[in-house]
């Protein structure tokens, strides 16, 4: 066990640490809590950034949040309602107003507040494709794709991919005013019919909602495409102050087959200024973002009239309360005779599965790469000896740092 002052001063301490090349032993990298931490950016909350420095100096500590940090911070900061018929009409959520009286009340830990709903996940309505069985094989094929090599254009890849698509197209986003790829999604739903679920970062809804304007669109024009957003994880301060991350996944499911994913937002900037870079997978790795999709689509909330989310559907994060609701989200089995209207899809011959969190019961192996014959102007790798993946990432919880 550490001292209260060595907690305090952990990254203070190990950065001195550090600067002395003849001392061979490195202190140990503090990861748990920090109460130091909490207490800066409590202080934060409250005082502003005046009272942040109070605390950083009064603990010793390192300055750890950045100017960008508190900009943020600052714009997006919230008070929690003191009572959920006061939240109400002030437009937060019922789980907003529950936060508050978890955070206030003397029988929780005052260091993990469950959002509580009795409202169940969203269902994937307009239907989900069976996982293909290419998928059951223990192997794993990657394209890699630069921005910078001009041989091999992303967005034209990307386009081509939702060209092709034939039973569903899944996309999680954080920024969408490519008009060119949003015509291409509603020609995938309204003209092949192919289900299209989007999936935008809250904070960002605004500039998709512009766009839209813009092209003169409305829901009633993609009546086959479900747009939802959703948000990053929270913090809640002892005060009752709430500030909400933003969700910056990027990826691209077609099909259940094949996915994008990387740094390439769905922009003019990212087109045609912006250097990033994407993964084409295919085979058995797409399991797990068919899963993180769904959980991601369980923890969004409905978009109203193009850029409004409403509070209907905020649920809790199914990583936490996936047992609660197994039945609710659903693996539905295209029949190609049954049309392709929302009602044919949620037919009794629906296959109905229990989702499990993607970064639960996963085993760690040894990947193996072997080059592959590449096709020109692309780079590829086929990874064998795939057997699991363990992304080691944290369930979505709502906590005090």
């Amino acid at each position: 066990l550490f001292s209260s002052q060595h907690l305090h001063w952990q990254l203070k301490n190990r950065l001195e640490d550090l600067k002395k090349p003849w001392k061979k032993e490195a202190s140990p990298s503090m990861l748990q809590h920090s109460e130091t931490a909490r207490l800066a950016v409590d202080s934060f909350l409250e005082q502003g950034e005046a009272g942040y420095l109070q605390v950083i100096g009064k603990e010793k500590e390192l300055p750890f949040l950045s100017a960008m940090d508190m900009a943020y911070m600052s714009q997006h900061i919230q008070n929690i309602p003191e009572s959920p018929k006061k939240g109400l009409e002030a437009g937060f959520s019922r789980a907003d107003s529950m936060d508050r009286e978890s955070l206030l009340s003397e029988v929780t830990s005052g260091t993990y507040f469950p959002l509580m709903s009795d409202i169940d996940p969203p269902q994937l309505e307009l239907g989900w494709p069976m996982m293909p069985s290419v998928t059951v094989l223990n192997q794993t094929e990657v394209g890699l794709y630069f921005q910078r090599d001009k041989a091999n254009n992303v967005k034209e890849l990307l386009r081509s991919l939702i060209s092709k698509a034939k039973t569903v197209i899944a996309i999680v986003m954080d920024q969408f005013t490519d008009m060119e790829i949003f015509s291409d999604l509603i020609e995938a739903s309204n003209k092949r019919h192919v289900p299209v679920y989007l999936i935008l970062d809250e904070k960002n809804l605004k500039e998709f909602a512009e766009m839209c304007n813009k092209m003169e669109v409305t829901m009633d024009d993609f009546l086959n495409m479900r747009i939802r957003s959703v948000s990053g994880d929270t913090y809640y301060s002892k005060a009752g102050k709430k500030l909400t991350g933003q969700a910056l996944e990027k990826f691209v499911l077609i099909d259940c087959e094949q996915v994008l994913a990387g740094t390439y937002s769905f922009t003019w900037l990212c087109s045609q200024l912006h250097t990033s870079l994407v993964m084409h997978f295919k085979g058995k790795i797409v399991n797990d973002f068919d899963r993180e999709f769904r959980c991601i689509y369980a923890e969004s909330r409905s978009v109203n009239r193009l850029g409004i989310p409403t509070a209907e559907n905020s649920t809790p994060s199914p990583y936490k309360s996936m047992q609660k609701f197994e039945p609710i989200l659903k693996h539905i089995q295209w029949n190609e005779y049954e049309g392709l209207s929302p009602s044919s899809t949620l037919s009794n011959s629906s296959v109905v599965t229990i989702k499990k969190s993607p970064y639960h019961n996963q085993s760690i192996s040894n990947v193996y790469c072997e080059k592959k014959e590449l096709t020109p102007g692309e780079t590829r790798k086929t990874i064998s000896g795939l057997m699991g993946h363990d992304l080691r990432s944290q369930p979505r919880e709502n906590h005090i740092i």
